[in-house]
């Protein structure tokens, strides 16, 4: 599965001489778990659809994630350097080509959808308003803005997991979602899932900042201490988080194996709340 999305994402960018290609593919095909997109074909699969059909929708996601990656590392953002264990984009190239590289592959992924085959043109309609809706203002642009003016601030439990359900629950949302109108079922109690699955990845990502390395990261560690960012461990401390990551993780198995069929997708959750990196 992970060999037909990384496959498939090298086709649909293809290689090129122009700098926004090279930039592009650098961003997206270099590293990187892929869990998303596997989420997509797994809850797809899980539901009776097939693997041909989810692929494209599940290679936009990927892009959009990829997009919000570059443009959280910029300097104008978190200010990363490292990303996958190499230079940030905007590292490896200029930065105005690693913004572009960035609105490149959120436009292109809705064009990937729109053009996505063994699909109807109402499903293809429901995936673009679900991606617009989780990638907006209600969605990770929210969550990064909440992110932005939360920093060096004192905000509550309730405003730091608004921002989570924007920036991290919200894509990993749409994921479950797509899945579903792949194969024609109803989303209501994925989005249930998608914002138990959320948090508690974002938690867990919190933790594993404030206690790894960056070799095991392959991006910065305690970067959110380092610049002030409101985090589960900032506001909480270590052993509530763990906490709270652990009651999510509860919520997330017992409503995931209520769905029959779903070992696959069982086995994928373990992988996006049960790691080290």
């Amino acid at each position: 599965m992970f060999y037909k999305i990384e496959q498939r994402l090298g086709e649909l960018v293809p290689d090129g001489n122009d700098s926004l290609s090279k930039a592009a593919r650098y961003a997206l095909l270099g590293g990187g778990k892929r869990l998303r997109p596997q989420l997509v074909l797994i809850t797809a699969k899980m539901l009776g659809a097939s693997e041909e059909a989810a692929l494209d929708p599940a290679c936009a996601i990927e892009m959009i994630h990829a997009y919000s990656l570059i443009h959280d590392d910029l300097p104008c953002m978190d200010d990363d350097d490292l990303r996958h264990g190499k230079p940030s984009l905007h590292k490896a190239f200029p930065e105005s080509i690693a913004l572009l590289a960035g609105d490149f592959l959120l436009t292109y992924a809705f064009e990937v959808v729109a053009n996505a085959p063994h699909l109807t043109d109402s499903q293809r309609v429901a995936l673009i308003r679900v991606l617009s809706n989780r990638a907006g203002a209600k969605g990770m642009i929210g969550g990064q803005v909440l992110d932005m003016e939360s920093t060096g601030r004192s905000i509550s439990i309730d405003t730091l997991f608004d921002m989570h359900r924007g920036k991290t629950a919200a894509l990993l949302t749409a994921c479950l979602e797509f899945g579903a109108i792949v194969a024609n079922r109803e989303q209501g109690i994925f989005k249930t899932i998608g914002e138990n699955l959320g948090l508690a990845y974002q938690i867990l990502d919190d933790l594993l900042d404030a206690s790894s390395t960056t070799e095991q990261l392959g991006k910065t560690a305690g970067s959110d201490a380092k610049q002030q960012k409101q985090s589960s461990v900032a506001i909480l401390g270590i052993e509530a988080a763990k906490q709270k990551l652990e009651e999510l993780k509860s919520i997330c198995f017992a409503q995931i194996n209520a769905i029959p069929k779903s070992e696959e997708l069982v086995t994928l959750t373990q992988k996006l709340l049960i790691r080290n990196y």
